[in-house]
């Protein structure tokens, strides 16, 4: 499939240089799935993680807290890549969306 650029609002065929250059971002870009994923992934568990920082400021968490918060942190060496689409999904209706894997589950 050829792709084209806009030059002076006139669409250009790409260069053999171009398609190649394209050829190799695409490729590193779709390799790069998983660490993708990986970092929407401690993004969600740092949104977790602040939501329940006033758990350990008021000084006495339960263990279910604490071991809630504990499994956050573990995400990335309990979970293999296999696992982060399942990690990622979604339940519910937008804008109620919620991830919908136990491990983002409050106590």
């Amino acid at each position: 499939m050829a792709r084209f650029k806009m030059l002076n609002g006139e669409r250009i065929p790409f260069t053999t240089e171009e398609e190649t250059r394209k050829d190799v971002e695409e490729k590193e870009w779709l390799d790069n799935e998983d660490n993708r994923k990986l970092d929407m992934i401690k993004e969600y568990r740092q949104e977790k993680l602040q939501e329940t920082d006033w758990w350990v400021s008021r000084g006495n968490m339960t263990t279910e807290q604490s071991n809630y918060r504990q499994k956050l942190r573990d995400i990335p060496q309990d979970y293999a890549a296999s696992d982060y689409d399942s990690l990622l999904e979604m339940e519910g209706e937008t804008p109620n969306k919620k991830l919908k894997h136990t491990v983002w589950s409050k106590p």
